[in-house]
């Protein structure tokens, strides 16, 4: 066998493994989210609001189908984004433990770092694990580890939540 034909060879291989690895991790972080954060229906929720550490707090309440910013703009939110942040409840934890025995400040929950209210259901988030990458999590007195896909969402700014006004056409 030549050696270019030998080397195409081995990087086809090189590729078929890291697909089947993608495809394998996809499956596993499926099974994953069987076990959500919490049960909560995001449907049901009637008031959000986000505070994290060097940002604005920010306040959702719900109107008819519609998300209203209450702080710190009084107007209308944008539906997706709240959407997205209401999400976070459904994360898929990769890992729960009961609080007891386990330090919140090392976990960096004492105070957190960020938190999101969900009516009556407080959610705070911690520092990320060094070795996944995962956020810590204390839902209902008990601490997870979630996948960090959210954190973006917790620390944006609050015109990016804002409802995009109707795009003028010129006239």
């Amino acid at each position: 066998m030549k050696r270019g034909a030998r080397a195409n060879l081995i990087l086809l291989a090189g590729v078929v493994a890291l697909a089947a690895a993608t495809v394998a991790e996809l499956r596993r972080e499926r099974t994953l989210g069987v076990d959500p954060l919490t049960a909560l229906d995001a449907d049901t929720v009637r008031t959000l609001a986000v505070d994290c550490a060097g940002c604005v707090p920010r306040r959702f309440e719900k109107h008819g189908q519609h998300w209203r910013m209450l702080e710190p703009y009084a107007q209308a939110a944008d539906d997706a984004a709240v959407a997205r942040l209401l999400a976070i409840a459904r994360a898929p934890v990769r890992f729960r433990r009961a609080r007891d025995g386990l330090d919140p400040r090392k976990l960096g929950l004492d105070p957190p770092q960020a938190s999101l209210r969900l009516d009556d259901t407080l959610l705070k988030f911690g520092a990320t694990d060094p070795i996944n990458g995962d956020r810590y999590a204390d839902a209902g007195g008990t601490i997870a580890l979630v996948p960090d896909r959210f954190s973006a969402l917790l620390f944006a700014r609050a015109e990016s939540e804002l409802a995009k006004p109707p795009a003028s056409n010129g006239n």
